[in-house]
C-alpha cells in the first residue's frame, strides 16, 4: 500500500510586495531630495524669493500670481525658520503626494500594476525632479490637477458617486486656480469630455454634473476673483502680458523648440512614448476621455509657441493625465503587444530607468550647487549663487552712509536683497521709470521720494542714473561677484541724498 505523500508548498523566506517596494522607492527618493535641499549651497531664485516676500503679507492675490504659493511658503517659513530649505521643503512632499494620488487614479482605471508604473513615471520626470528642488506655482497646481483627475476616475469606476465626485473635482480645480490659472485647462478638459459624450447613452460627465464642477470651482477660487476685482484685475492682466500675443511672430520653429523642451520636461523616452500613445492608443480603455485632459493643453501651448513664445513648463498641466494614460498602457493586460519589437514592460523599465538617471544628475547638481561639469561656459544654476555675497558687499556701505533704503536696479536684485536683509531695518525699493507697474516691486515697493534721506542705488553702470532730486555723493563702489567660470554679477553702488 502506497503511503500518502503530503505535498507541502514552499514559501519564500521574504514575501515580495510590489506595492511596498514602489512606496519605499517613492519615499526614499523624496527623503533624498529633502536632504539635497537641506544641504544645497544654492540660494533662492528670484521667483522663490518673491513668493517668500508675498508670504510675509498674506493676501488673497498678488500682482503676478494667485495666493496659494505664498500661503504654502509662509506656513513652511513659520514652521522651520528663515532658510532656503524652509522655502523649498514643501516642493519635495507635494510632488510625493502627487505621485500617490496618480498611483490611486491609475489603479482604479487600469489595475495595481498600472498604478505602480504611473507613480514611478511621475516621480522620475525630470521636471518633477527640478520641481522638487525649486518651488514654483506649478507644484501645488499639479497636485490639484491630479486630485481632480482622481475624482473623475472615481466617478468613472463607480468608486465615488458622480455628483459628489464632480464637487470634489471642482474644489480641486478651484484650489489649482488659487495656485496658477493654468488649472483652467482642467476645467476646459471636463467641458470637452462632456461635449464629446453628449449623445452617448452613458456619458462620463452629464450636463448637471458639469455645472457642479464649474460651481464648486468658482466658489473655491472666488476670494482671488474678488481680490482681482478690487485691484483692477492686475493678476489677469499680467497673465495676458505674459502671453505676449501683441507681438506675434508666427514662427513654426518655435513649435519645434517647445516640443524639444517637452523631451526635457518628461524625459526623452517617456515623452516619445507619450506621443506614441496619443496617436496609436486613442481607442484603448479610458483613452477616449484622458485625451481631453492632456492633448488640448499640448496643442494650445504649441499654438502659443507659434504665435509668440512658450516656456516648456507651461504644458505641465497635461502630464498628470499623460502619466496615468502611459502607466495604463505600459501596465495593461495587453503587455504582450510590442512597440519597436520591445514588450511594453521593457519599454517602461527603460523609460523610467533613463529618467531616474537624469533625476539623479539633478540631485547631485543640487547638492554640488553647480552644473559646471556639464555646462562649464554657462552654468544655468549661476542665477542661484552670489546674492548673499552681494548683500555682504552692500552692508558696509549702508553703515558708512547711514542709509536704510536701497533702490535696486531690477526685480531679481530687489527680491533677493529683501530675502537677505530680512529682519533688518533696511527697505528695498525699485524705480518705476515709466509709472506703469510691470512687476510686484513696481506695484508695491516703488521708490517714493523722502527728502533728506540717505540711500544707496544699485546700477549696472558706473554713471549714476538720472533720478532727480537725488544728490550723488562721491564715487561709486563696484561689487563684482563671480557666479560661474566665465560669468560674474557686476553692480555699482551709488550713494545719494534724496
Amino acid at each position: 500500500m502506497k503511503a500518502n505523500r503530503q505535498q507541502t508548498k514552499i514559501e519564500p523566506p521574504i514575501a515580495f510586495d510590489s506595492n511596498r517596494l514602489v512606496l519605499l522607492v517613492l519615499l526614499g527618493l523624496t527623503l533624498l531630495r529633502t536632504a539635497a535641499v537641506a544641504i544645497s549651497p544654492l540660494e533662492l531664485g528670484v521667483d522663490e524669493a518673491q513668493y517668500w516676500l508675498w508670504s510675509q503679507s498674506p493676501d488673497f492675490g498678488y500682482f503676478t500670481k494667485p495666493p496659494l504659493i505664498a500661503w504654502i511658503i509662509g506656513a513652511a517659513h513659520w514652521a522651520f525658520g528663515h532658510s532656503a530649505m524652509a522655502v523649498r521643503l514643501p516642493a519635495c512632499w507635494l510632488q510625493f503626494a502627487t505621485a500617490l494620488v496618480l498611483w490611486q487614479t491609475a489603479s482604479w482605471l487600469y489595475g495595481p500594476r498600472a498604478g505602480r508604473l504611473t507613480a514611478l513615471i511621475w516621480i522620475s520626470l525630470p521636471a518633477v525632479g527640478l520641481g522638487s528642488f525649486l518651488i514654483s506655482t506649478d507644484t501645488p497646481l499639479l497636485l490639484a490637477m491630479a486630485l481632480a483627475l482622481l475624482a473623475l476616475a472615481g466617478s468613472v469606476c463607480g468608486k465615488i458617486p458622480p455628483a459628489r465626485a464632480m464637487i470634489y473635482a471642482g474644489i480641486a480645480l478651484g484650489v489649482g486656480m488659487l495656485a496658477k490659472y493654468a488649472a483652467l485647462y482642467g476645467l476646459f478638459g471636463f467641458m470637452l469630455i462632456w461635449a464629446s459624450g453628449r449623445h452617448h447613452p452613458n456619458p462620463i460627465i452629464q450636463g448637471r454634473h458639469l455645472l457642479l464642477v464649474i460651481a464648486a470651482c468658482l466658489i473655491t477660487v472666488s476670494p482671488n476673483l474678488i481680490w482681482n476685482l478690487m485691484h483692477d484685475f492686475s493678476t489677469m492682466r499680467h497673465l495676458g502680458d505674459n502671453a505676449n500675443l501683441a507681438k506675434q511672430t508666427h514662427d513654426i520653429g518655435q513649435i519645434l523648440i517647445f516640443l524639444i523642451g517637452q523631451a526635457g520636461v518628461a524625459g526623452p523616452l517617456v515623452f516619445f512614448l507619450m506621443l506614441g500613445i496619443m496617436f496609436a492608443s486613442r481607442h484603448e480603455k479610458h483613452a477616449g476621455w484622458l485625451v481631453w485632459m492632456a492633448v488640448p493643453v499640448i496643442g494650445l501651448i504649441s499654438l502659443q509657441a507659434y504665435l509668440s513664445e512658450a516656456n516648456a513648463n507651461w504644458a505641465m498641466a497635461a502630464y498628470p493625465a499623460l502619466s496615468v494614460w502611459l502607466g495604463g498602457w505600459l501596465g495593461s493586460d495587453g503587455a504582450q503587444k510590442t512597440l519597436l519589437r520591445l514588450p511594453r514592460k521593457w519599454l517602461g523599465i527603460a523609460a523610467v530607468g533613463l529618467n531616474f538617471t537624469l533625476t539623479t544628475g539633478l540631485l547631485l547638481a543640487t547638492m554640488a550647487g553647480s552644473l559646471g561639469p556639464l555646462t562649464p561656459t554657462s552654468d544655468p544654476l549661476r542665477r542661484l549663487r552670489g546674492w548673499q555675497a552681494l548683500a555682504q558687499d552692500i552692508e558696509p556701505h549702508l553703515a558708512a552712509h547711514q542709509a536704510s533704503r536701497i533702490i535696486a536696479d531690477r526685480r531679481a536684485t530687489a527680491a533677493l536683497l529683501s530675502w537677505h536683509f530680512h529682519g533688518q531695518d533696511v527697505t528695498i525699493m525699485i524705480h518705476d521709470r515709466d509709472g506703469v507697474p510691470s512687476n510686484h516691486f513696481e506695484a508695491n515697493h516703488s521708490w517714493q521720494h523722502r527728502a533728506g534721506s540717505p540711500l544707496l542705488v544699485l546700477s549696472g553702470s558706473s554713471t549714476p542714473p538720472i533720478m532727480p532730486p537725488i544728490k550723488w555723493q562721491g564715487s561709486p563702489s563696484q561689487s563684482k561677484i563671480v557666479i560661474s567660470r566665465n560669468k560674474s554679477r557686476d553692480l555699482y553702488i551709488h550713494k545719494g541724498i534724496e
